[in-house]
């Protein structure tokens, strides 16, 4: 048998102390700074989800924005071109509007209406007299009815320089099919 004394031993024992210190040490300091690299990883992913998760919010809230703006142009425009023409409405505001700015109906004669692709054009012909600056602010109340009311092939004349205007138009009132 080897005679170890206990000196020795203390120090085999303290140098295996030391060394299982040591090992246990480094493993948990490894395994937690791994653990650290991943949680930090997780991190960076979850923080990427919520930039990802704000951009869709933000444009959600744009989309929201934009189809709120779709609406109201679209409900200015049901306005503007209707389902159903209501003829007699639409010969009221251009009798309202010649009587506001002066300007004598000579004639009007509803023409055939032509369908296109969306909607359905109702052309009226018509034969005003009345100064020009009067026919024109006439015009320019067409333009801007509730209605959409769209001037083609007009003639201005004027015979002698002292006389009213005369003008023949085609107004042209939409209705959508």
């Amino acid at each position: 048998m080897i005679k170890i004394s206990v000196k020795t031993l203390d120090r085999i024992g303290f140098f295996l102390v030391i060394t299982l210190s040591f090992t246990c040490g480094y493993w948990v300091i490894k395994n937690s700074l791994s653990k650290h690299r991943l949680l930090r990883q997780e991190n960076e992913i979850v923080s990427k989800s919520l930039d990802q998760l704000k951009s869709a919010e933000d444009n959600f809230k744009n989309i929201n924005l934009l189809m709120k703006q779709t609406k109201k142009e679209l409900a200015f425009l049901d306005k503007r071109i209707p389902k159903s023409v209501n003829i007699g409405e639409v010969l009221k505001e251009i009798d309202f509007s010649m009587k506001q700015r002066k300007v004598t109906l000579i004639s009007m004669q509803p023409m055939a209406s032509v369908e296109e692709k969306l909607y359905t054009k109702i052309p009226i012909k018509l034969v005003l007299k009345g100064s020009f600056v009067n026919i024109y602010n006439l015009l320019y109340d067409f333009e801007t009815m509730n209605r959409m009311l769209v001037a083609e092939n007009m003639n201005i004349s004027r015979s002698n320089l002292d006389e009213d205007c005369q003008a023949e138009l085609t107004a042209n009132v939409y209705q959508r099919d």
